[in-house]
């Protein structure tokens, strides 16, 4: 069977182009020709297709020599390997050949094993070394990739002790923002465009690289002076490319001291010299320097005690109230991780929260404070103390965790309290990195029960947007609001986003509140809730254990999270909450919501449901009941309880997706209510009271 390669032969002998067709068509496709026109024409028109040429030299020794020059020319047909063919043997010739570029020699008459052999060992070789200059080249814009190009600066190092190089890393700021507006294409071109120009600056024993996305490597010759021009020119040319929007180019440059230190750990210190000046209008170049150096060293100090500060319990949780601002009463706290640091003393959380976000620690920590947050609710709780709701903080990292709701509701479960019990602050950032999936975690938390809190609103691009879209219950206002001169344009501001906020039946807490100016101006524009140094300074768990002691505290978290909606008077029963749904995350939410009145059964489809229903039917105080399941479906499920009466005073209430004929057919069927998918945690619960209390009365009646 035919090859999908395919091998030209060139020769004016029509009975040679036959000979080597016949013995070589079972391997390749073949095109043959006899004239150098037509070859030429065949390779342009098949560009990519043809693997090998085979090229007759003729007698005198230019027909076939003229070819092969013309393809080494060529950048599109140089690497296609030509083996030349001759009459006669004639080393000289061969020579001449092989030095024009010719890959192998052939003489006639052909042997077919010979010429077989021959042709696949060219071909492999030639595609052999295609792979690893694939591999060396960055697939979009041709530079090199970022382990080819590391090997080739520790080599010119090498080669070259008494030089001076610096290491360069490019980075776009608005580069994800530019592939927003102008799409994937645009953001490609640019890639390519820039490779072209930073190559266009690139002299021998230099390297130009990709290391990811819009972020290229530069191994250059160092003088500042030379570099600065360069530099300069490469910024105005790059911002020459035919796209509506200043492209906001940074650089980072790293000279090269110790020539043992890898290149990767350069590229570091050249990315870090970058972040520097990230945000800063005019200035696209910095330089490595002491400062620089000393930062990173205290950074490392960090990262290398951070796991033990954590065993050892070194990070310590405190408490800042918040107030109700019409009744001056405490209305909740924010929870804010300390580090007393066993030598360093205290440390600002300034300087280990940015760090710990970008490594990842931060997960560790938070949900280190979760913990330590409901451990003290809980035991306040145990001891009669006034409790009020704690915010605690989720980054984006832990809203990216797929198992993120998983531990939340394993740490609620841990210290018995309700998810009421904690407020979640989200930063706005947070939705504008991913708004997809924060909305949909912030539906199931809200379904599960807890309250939340959009931190540090207006420190972002996406305001308004996220306010109509994301489903929260209390926007906290960025503290560059109400800090400072309250001028005229900032009152206008923060009264227009109060507004909006209530008008769209949000909370408002405002925090970093200091004078006494700024609490009349906040209770004027009709703020609800108020943080800061004005009332109480943040202060460690015994310090804040006081506090609340002495202070009078608002009666009810439905006065935060809730207003207008009194607190359910559903008295814990000694029966089960029968759940039947095939999603395991359906169960938890509801499992959660109500564990505090029933004994919860989860069973993940009709037929399980059915035989627990058959054996503990005289338990059972209510089915929360899910419609579509395999193995046996809630309508199904139905009938069978239908279709006995002693399963008749069992309520049954349908959790499931809404539509007119599923609640008509539910209702058919004999369930007590339905409730649509997804559902109000406080109002699902006056429906299962309801439904359950409505089912006592009967069976009252029934015994009267």
């Amino acid at each position: 069977m035919a090859s999908t390669r395919t091998v030209l032969i060139v020769d004016d002998s029509s009975s040679d182009r036959g000979n080597i067709a016949g013995f070589l068509e079972d391997y390749y496709d073949i095109i043959d020709t006899g004239n150098t026109s037509e070859a030429y024409e065949i390779l342009n028109s098949n560009p990519g297709k043809i693997v090998a040429v085979i090229l007759d030299i003729t007698s005198d020794g230019t027909y076939g020599e003229e070819m092969l020059r013309f393809m080494k020319k060529k950048e599109n047909l140089s690497k296609i390997p030509v083996i030349m063919t001759a009459d006669t043997e004639s080393e000289e010739t061969e020579i001449n050949a092989l030095s024009a570029g010719a890959s192998d020699f052939l003489y006639k008459p052909y042997s077919p094993v010979i010429v077989k052999k021959r042709l696949d060992n060219i071909i492999k070789l030639n595609e052999n070394a295609s792979m690893a200059n694939d591999l060396q080249k960055d697939h979009l814009t041709g530079v090199y990739s970022e382990e080819v190009f590391c090997q080739k600066a520790i080599g010119i190092l090498e080669e070259n002790p008494s030089t001076d190089y610096a290491i360069v890393y490019s980075d776009i700021e608005n580069f994800g923002l530019i592939k927003d507006l102008f799409g994937e294409n645009a953001g490609n071109n640019i890639l390519v465009y820039m490779a072209r120009v930073f190559k266009h600056f690139i002299s021998k024993n230099e390297l130009c690289g990709r290391l990811e996305a819009e972020h290229f490597v530069l191994f250059l010759k160092y003088d500042k002076e030379t570099l600065d021009e360069n530099l300069e020119s490469v910024v105005k040319i790059i911002n020459d490319f035919p796209v509506n929007m200043n492209i906001m180019l940074r650089f980072g440059v790293y000279k090269i001291e110790d020539r043992a230190m890898p290149i990767q750990a350069m590229f570091g210190r050249a990315i870090l010299t970058v972040e520097t000046i990230k945000g800063r209008y005019g200035q696209y170049v910095a330089y490595y320097d002491q400062e620089i150096w000393e930062k990173q060293m205290h950074e490392q100090e960090i990262i290398n005690c951070m796991e033990d500060a954590l065993r050892e319990k070194q990070f310590i949780v405190y408490f800042q109230p918040k107030y109700d601002l019409g009744s001056e009463r405490v209305a909740g706290a924010e929870a804010l991780v300390r580090w007393q640091h066993p030598s360093k003393g205290f440390m600002n959380p300034a300087e280990f929260i940015p760090l710990f976000e970008k490594n990842g620690f931060i997960t560790e920590l938070d949900k280190y404070v979760w913990d330590t947050t409901c451990g003290y609710i809980e035991t306040w709780i145990k001891n009669g103390y006034p409790v009020v709701p704690i915010s605690v903080n989720v980054s984006r990292t832990d809203i990216y965790n797929p198992d993120f709701i998983e531990i939340m509701l394993g740490i609620i479960h841990k210290h018995n309290l309700e998810p009421e019990n904690i407020h979640l602050e989200i930063t706005e950032t947070a939705y504008t990195d991913n708004p997809e999936q924060i909305i949909e975690v912030v539906k199931q938390l809200k379904l599960i029960g807890f309250v939340i809190e959009m931190d540090d609103f207006g420190s972002g691009y996406s305001s308004l947007n996220m306010l109509n879209e994301l489903p929260i219950d209390i926007l906290k206002l960025d503290m560059g609001f109400v800090q400072g001169d309250m001028g005229t344009n900032s009152n206008n501001i923060l009264s227009f986003i109060i507004g909006l906020a209530k008008w769209m039946d949000y909370a408002v807490v405002a925090e970093g509140i200091e004078t006494e100016e700024q609490i009349q101006i906040l209770r004027n524009m009709d703020c609800n809730f108020v943080q800061g140094y004005y009332y109480a300074k943040p202060m460690p768990p015994d310090e804040f254990e006081a506090y609340m002691l002495r202070h009078n505290i608002l009666d009810r978290i439905d006065e935060i999270s809730a207003p207008g909606m009194s607190e359910l008077k559903f008295k814990k029963s000694q029966g089960v909450m029968l759940i039947v749904d095939d999603l395991a995350l359906n169960r938890k939410i509801l499992s959660t919501s109500f564990s505090s009145y029933f004994k919860i059964v989860e069973k993940e489809n009709g037929a399980q449901a059915f035989e627990y229903i058959k054996e503990n039917y005289k338990d059972i105080d209510v089915i929360m009941l899910d419609l579509v399941m395999p193995v046996m479906d809630g309508f199904t499920l139905m009938r069978h309880i239908g279709s006995d009466k002693k399963y008749k005073n069992i309520p049954v209430i349908v959790t499931s997706q809404g539509g007119e004929k599923s609640v008509e057919k539910s209702f058919e069927l004999g369930a007590t209510d339905f409730v649509e998918k997804p559902y109000n945690l406080r109002i699902i619960l006056h429906r299962v009271q309801n439904a359950v209390m409505a089912s006592r009365r009967k069976e009252k009646d029934v015994e009267i």
